[in-house]
């Protein structure tokens, strides 16, 4: 229930965008941050929240940060301007962080053997994968309804009375786990990375959307310059035995570096779809909210029915398997093109390229998270997954901020957007390929 809640907020909001922002009267930049602030919020605190977790107990940490992500749902849909939604949305995303890994440390606890571990990730995936077509949904026929307020509201308030089910539940049939070591919490490194992300992505955004200053570009260059200082200092620290906040222990693994590597080329696009079509739909072609939230459940049907075969057969053909599930995304982007990117839509035919593009995604995703984990000894698995998710959303971020920033600044921004994207998942594809003959060597 924690990847599924978190992954609703996320899908559910990027189809209810255009609504949001006619609301609230926000600018293109206000717009971008609600979903780049949620994403801010969960990415740079996905390792502490792991951390919290393996002190407190999973159990504890889980109903703790379900509790915080339903209060600011609340806080979400009450809001009345942009800047009072996205900093909601910064908390709400931290509250995710602390709520997410301890469901995947579970899972690790469990699945100890190989095989039944990569069929529970699958089903982790698939839940996900659901997660998002229901988001889809919702977020397109929600802010269509008609009431008293803004029905846009609802699509955060709609995750209140879940999430009071969910920590019931908990609270009476989910058993603590014993703690076996006691993890120390790095308040100060977690102050700097936080600042660091906010300012890079911060500046990234708004030079996009009222042009560079030398201030934001200084601005720019020190985030940058500062992330990788702070990277090199924890490597430095974990190399002498120090404590540190990012553990480098699952960086000994070379299929897992590769994993990442390739995570952060696909991340760049996966969110990046979902904002821009969203906009394109309802901005150039007029769609309603319900209309272009149909259309996307079309995508999010594929990759639930690929997601829920993909076990099997990344079992079998590994990193070859997710190749082709990047070549089906590419030819689905292609189908874009040319089926979206014109005055006039073929509706049936654009479904049936949503539901193309839906099948890769589903290969993609899942299996790339289950790739990074299947080779790693169970001891580390919940360290890898808080920085495997790190950088996952760390990339969705900057995926949303420059592809969204490329969409909004050109007359042809839909096609330089889409082209852009085709890119980055060839290169994801250069990436397994590269280390695939590596490893041979």
């Amino acid at each position: 229930m924690s990847i599924f809640l978190c992954v609703l907020d996320l899908f559910i909001v990027n189809i209810a965008i255009p609504s949001i922002k006619n609301s609230l009267h926000a600018t293109t930049a206000e717009t971008q941050f609600i979903i780049v602030f949620y994403i801010i919020g969960y990415g740079a605190f996905l390792i502490t929240g792991s951390k919290i977790g393996n002190k407190y107990g999973p159990k504890k940490t889980f109903i703790t940060s379900m509790f915080c992500f339903m209060l600011f749902s609340f806080f979400c849909g009450s809001s009345d301007s942009a800047l009072g939604l996205n900093l909601s949305r910064l908390f709400q995303g931290i509250s995710a962080a602390f709520m997410v890994p301890q469901g995947v440390v579970l899972i690790s606890d469990i699945f100890k053997i190989e095989e039944e571990r990569v069929k529970a990730l699958g089903i982790y995936g698939a839940i996900a994968g659901i997660a998002s077509v229901i988001g889809q949904v919702l977020g397109g026929i929600i802010p269509d309804l008609k009431f008293s307020f803004p029905a846009w509201r609802l699509v955060f308030f709609i995750n209140i009375p879940i999430a009071v089910l969910v920590i019931m539940l908990a609270w009476k049939y989910v058993k603590e786990v014993e703690i076996k070591t006691k993890e120390s919490i790095q308040v100060f490194p977690q102050v700097i990375l936080i600042v660091l992300l906010i300012t890079l992505i911060y500046e990234i955004v708004i030079g996009g959307e009222e042009g560079w200053t030398l201030v934001g570009i200084l601005l720019l260059i020190s985030s940058l310059t500062g992330l990788i200082i702070f990277i090199l200092n924890q490597k430095n620290k974990f190399k002498n035995g120090k404590e540190v906040l990012i553990n480098m222990q699952p960086f000994m693994y070379s299929s897992f570096k590769i994993a990442l590597l390739a995570a952060v080329t696909y991340y760049l696009v996966q969110d990046s779809y979902f904002f821009i079509n969203a906009n394109f739909f309802e901005d150039h072609h007029h769609f309603s909210s319900t209309k272009t939230g149909l259309l996307f459940a079309c995508q999010g049907i594929g990759y639930v029915l690929a997601s829920l075969l993909s076990v099997k057969f990344l079992n079998k053909y590994h990193e070859k398997f997710i190749v082709f599930g990047l070549i089906v995304m590419i030819l689905g982007l292609m189908g874009h093109i040319y089926t979206v990117n014109t005055l006039t839509v073929n509706l049936p035919l654009v479904m049936i390229i949503l539901f193309f593009y839906g099948i890769g995604c589903g290969i993609v995703l899942p299996s790339m998270f289950t790739n990074a984990m299947r080779k790693l000894p169970v001891s580390i698995t919940s360290i890898a997954t808080g920085v495997y998710l790190t950088i996952q959303q760390i990339s969705i971020g900057f995926g949303v901020s420059i592809v969204g920033r490329l969409y909004f600044s050109f007359d042809n921004g839909y096609f330089i957007a889409t082209v852009i994207m085709i890119v980055l998942l060839l290169i994801t594809i250069g990436i397994f390929s590269f280390s695939g003959y590596k490893l041979k060597r």
